[in-house]
């Protein structure tokens, strides 16, 4: 077993410091950048939404530059609008009013003011559910509404990463030990013939890429590709290079798998739909509404929870 304690806020930290810009929109495609987009302002329109409007989980603040833009479309001038993120963060739009490192679980507005609407894009899930939707029912107004998207266990992107977090640690394994020693041992050898222990590896990391030679989540890792850059690297006697492709790989796999065991602690936190609102009454909110998320092209996307304080 993998041990991320020690890296996981890391892992958080320097992906949003690294100026991504979502954690849930795939980069080759901007249907799902619409679809997202559309869903908010649907849910927006569907309400009279109190101000200060918080977005919990906030990333580099993509909810609340949609929400802006809301914002100016439908003349809310006196919106306010806010963010807060317990990861070190680098915003996409530097004007948004983004509080990096303040978990929304302790999250309090000063003067004793209060929330009008809380927001949160896959990011409620990722806190202590329990204790933060009831901190978060103290700090609303009266009436005040909370409106989450969170990840469900049948959504088409808890599905898909749970394919690679189950695969990632295997991967890891074999990069930590065939692919380090063929590697290695092909720099030392200089043209000669390879050892035991290389010739082993190589027919390890053979039976692997035969083992999973139908596997989509294995081809989407690029474990092949790369394997094959490091050492190729090391055939020409590129030594930096096949050391610097090879452990940047491998950190990335780690990275990877880090980010998707907080992805399943999250979707555990969940369950299910009742569940979920079994959550919500007990922390005191009323109407409470849990939806499924489905768009046509992508399929299950999560779950909305709808309440009011």
């Amino acid at each position: 077993m993998i041990n991320t304690k020690k890296q996981l806020n890391n892992v958080w930290d320097s992906y949003w410091r690294s100026g991504a810009e979502a954690s849930f929109l795939n980069k080759n495609t901007s249907l799902q950048r619409y679809q997202m987009r559309k869903f908010w302002f649907e849910r927006m329109s569907e309400f009279e939404a109190k101000s200060p409007i918080v977005d919990i989980g906030c990333g580099n603040g993509i909810l609340i530059g949609w929400l802006n833009e809301y914002k100016n479309e439908k003349n809310k001038s006196k919106w306010q609008l806010m963010g807060v993120d317990s990861a070190a963060l680098r915003p996409t739009n530097a004007d948004l009013d983004i509080r990096e490192l303040t978990p929304y679980q302790s999250f309090k507005l000063t003067g004793n003011k209060k929330l009008g609407t809380v927001v949160s894009h896959y990011g409620l899930e990722y806190g202590p559910l329990v204790e933060g939707l009831q901190h978060l029912h103290g700090q609303l107004k009266k009436d005040g509404t909370l409106i989450a998207l969170v990840h469900s266990n049948n959504s088409t992107l808890v599905r898909n990463n749970k394919a690679i977090y189950d695969l990632l640690p295997t991967l890891i394994r074999h990069l930590e030990k065939h692919v380090y020693n063929l590697y290695t041992s092909i720099l030392e050898a200089r043209g000669k013939p390879l050892g035991k222990q290389a010739v082993l590896s190589q027919r390890k990391l053979d039976q692997l890429a035969h083992t999973h030679r139908n596997n989509p989540t294995f081809k989407r890792s690029n474990f092949i590709p790369a394997v094959r850059h490091v050492l190729q690297a090391a055939s020409n006697g590129k030594k930096l290079e096949a050391r610097q492709v090879y452990n940047d790989f491998l950190n990335n796999m780690k990275f990877h798998y880090a980010q998707m065991d907080d992805m399943i602690k999250a979707v555990e936190q969940v369950k299910s739909a009742d569940h979920l609102a079994q959550v919500a009454e007990k922390a005191g909110f009323k109407r409470v509404m849990v939806q499924d998320v489905e768009f046509p092209e992508t399929g299950e996307v999560g779950f909305c929870l709808q309440v009011i304080k």
